[in-house]
């Protein structure tokens, strides 16, 4: 018997030096997530926000007036509009002159522009260039998603908020003027463009887009307020007319 116990004694005695020595399976060592640099999430909500099938957007303009017209006749204020991939867009364009306020309802597809009149409110089909283009704000080869991979100068993250009840990146930086200019018709881009960044942070697909246009020789800036929702829903493009 006494046999017997100094074996079971000598038998705990090991199990426990195995276990105080790592005898058993070792704990696996966590390795720490690399954290995006600003840049890269930049790039990544560009293409994260290009992948998404379709979309609605509203853009919101302030400060130094910008108008549709050469003629300077219709100041444009708002466009409400949806995209649906690959070259779909519906805008309406949201415009005050001195008559008052109107609206003109843009379909763009296929790269065909057909708008209405803002007087007889009947469509019609624009020549290249006509009039300012929400399809060109997405162009796959130099619109936003793609001024986020590549566009943005000094981009740097603000910090990480709350927008609409998500978790989201800002970020902030700078457009070269030229850029803005090729993909507003020449709305934007007068002077000096500078950026902040909402991206959310989970899908890491825009939420918000603020642009500050600084005019050379202007007492205010512009700003275009742009927010992006509705992802993958539904949209229906179609011609209104025959071209």
């Amino acid at each position: 018997m006494a046999h017997d116990v100094r074996f079971l004694s000598l038998i705990a005695v090991i199990s426990i030096t195995l276990v105080g020595c790592g005898g058993g399976a070792a704990a696996p060592t966590a390795i720490p997530t690399p954290t995006p640099t600003p840049a890269e999430i930049s790039a990544r909500a560009g293409q994260a926000t290009r992948a998404a099938e379709s979309m609605a957007f509203a853009i919101t303009l302030g400060g130094q007036p910008v108008y549709s017209d050469p003629s300077r006749v219709f100041m444009l204020t708002a466009i409400d509009g949806a995209l649906r991939r690959p070259d779909g867009v519906l805008a309406t364009l949201k415009l005050r002159s001195a008559a008052g306020l109107t609206e003109v309802r843009t379909v763009s597809l296929a790269g065909k522009q057909y708008a209405t009149n803002p007087l007889t409110r009947a469509w019609q089909c624009l020549a290249p260039g006509t009039a300012f283009d929400a399809a060109v704000l997405f162009d796959p080869q130099r619109g936003i998603e793609q001024l986020l991979q590549d566009g943005i100068e000094n981009v740097a993250l603000v910090g990480e908020e709350e927008l609409d009840g998500r978790p989201v990146y800002h970020l902030r930086g700078a457009i070269p003027a030229e850029r803005m200019i090729d993909i507003s018709g020449g709305l934007i881009g007068a002077g000096a463009v500078t950026v902040d960044i909402w991206a959310d942070r989970e899908t890491l697909r825009l939420a918000k887009i603020m642009l500050v246009d600084q005019v050379p020789g202007a007492a205010e800036a512009t700003t275009w307020t742009l927010v992006f929702n509705k992802y993958d829903q539904p949209v229906d493009v179609r011609a209104p007319v025959e071209c």
